[in-house]
């Protein structure tokens, strides 16, 4: 049985007659698809923050060599944004190796020159 799904993905030019249950039967498997995509992006998205580690704020600055006043900046601009623990800001590991290896936006590089320099 030819569908109309079939006819999409083969780029099939050509002209039909469509029942409206032929067209609930289509509009089903993209809800499907669309369904199955989403769900497999939510787990590889819970994948990757179980698999995540995190940390506290000493141990940023600590690593980054920056001072609280800077997370903070940071956090406001949106450039390393913390996660509240109860009342504690704990960092991903992987945002703050983004920043170790140069991720830096434009206006925090700027920041830090006119800070340092």
């Amino acid at each position: 049985m030819i569908t109309i799904e079939s006819l999409v993905e083969q780029g099939a030019n050509v002209k039909l007659e469509v029942t409206p249950a032929d067209l609930k039967m289509f509009a089903e498997a993209i809800v499907q698809r669309t369904m199955a995509a989403r769900q497999e992006e939510l787990n590889a998205e819970m994948r990757r923050v179980a698999e995540e580690t995190w940390l506290n704020t000493r141990q940023v600055r600590e690593l980054l060599n920056v001072c609280e006043g800077t997370l903070n900046l940071w956090a406001k601009r949106g450039y390393l944004v913390p996660v509240k623990v109860g009342n504690k800001n704990m960092y991903a590991r992987s945002d703050v190796r983004r920043v170790q290896t140069g991720g830096k936006s434009e206006s925090v590089t700027s920041y830090c020159k006119k800070k340092n320099g």
